[in-house]
């Protein structure tokens, strides 16, 4: 009876000394939350239109992060790698119509949101028809100018007569003025430009561009004293 009670203790022993306790579980790792991407909330510009190369526009925007990020602004122009940074901006712009303004807003963890806006910009750089008093000459074909902007808004040209017009023969050529170069200013105002067409025809031209960039009306005064109403339209 001995023998067997020391070998059911041996047994046992053995039995429980071999188990195997389960392996503790590795810790789960929380997934790291998602960048969200910055939301633009306004956007303005003004003026709606200008001139190209002298009017400055002011933009400005802001926008909001979900995630608190810091954000960085940048605006960029269309027809040109010029860019600038910075929630309100002020730019000269340059282009003939329509030219496209972009916001783009980053939070620096791969988030952006963008916005886009366009403003009309006019240059007098172009072919112009001419059209004195309303065309009350009766020209079959209005007599067309063509005109550079430079740097700084001086504006040179000459003008070429498709059909007889006024007392005007076909054919006739004429210019601006060389020795007195007419201007544009930030404004669209068109002053300075004496147009002579040979011996029919010497008036200084002085008007105003209109929001779209490609009209330009005002007066003409002649030598005589006499003055009519003018109309430039860009073709």
């Amino acid at each position: 009876m001995r023998n067997l009670g020391v070998a059911l203790l041996i047994s046992s022993t053995i039995a429980c000394g071999g188990s195997n306790p389960p392996s503790p579980s590795a810790p789960s790792t929380p997934t790291p939350p998602s960048n969200r991407s910055p939301t633009i909330t306004s956007v303005t510009v003004t003026p709606a239109s200008g001139v190209s190369g002298l009017t400055s526009f002011s933009m400005s925007g802001t926008a909001t992060d979900a995630d608190n990020d810091p954000l960085t602004y940048q605006w960029s122009f269309g027809g040109t790698t010029a860019t600038a940074i910075g929630p309100t901006v002020a730019a000269t712009l340059t282009g003939d119509g329509d030219v496209a303004i972009r916001l783009t807003v980053t939070d620096g963890k791969g988030g952006t949101a963008t916005d886009l806006r366009s403003v009309v910009i006019g240059t007098m750089t172009g072919r112009w028809s001419l059209l004195f008093n309303n065309n009350a000459c009766g020209a079959v074909v209005a007599p067309v100018m063509t005109l550079t902007q430079f740097t700084g808004g001086v504006v040179t040209g000459t003008m070429e007569s498709p059909a007889n017009w006024c007392n005007v023969r076909a054919g006739t050529p004429g210019k601006l003025d060389p020795a007195a170069p007419a201007s544009i200013d930030s404004q669209g105002n068109f002053t300075g430009a004496r147009l002579k067409v040979e011996g029919f025809l010497d008036v200084f031209l002085t008007g105003k561009m209109d929001g779209t960039g490609r009209t330009v009306t005002g007066t003409s005064r002649a030598t005589n004293g006499q003055i009519n109403p003018f109309t430039l339209r860009k073709l």
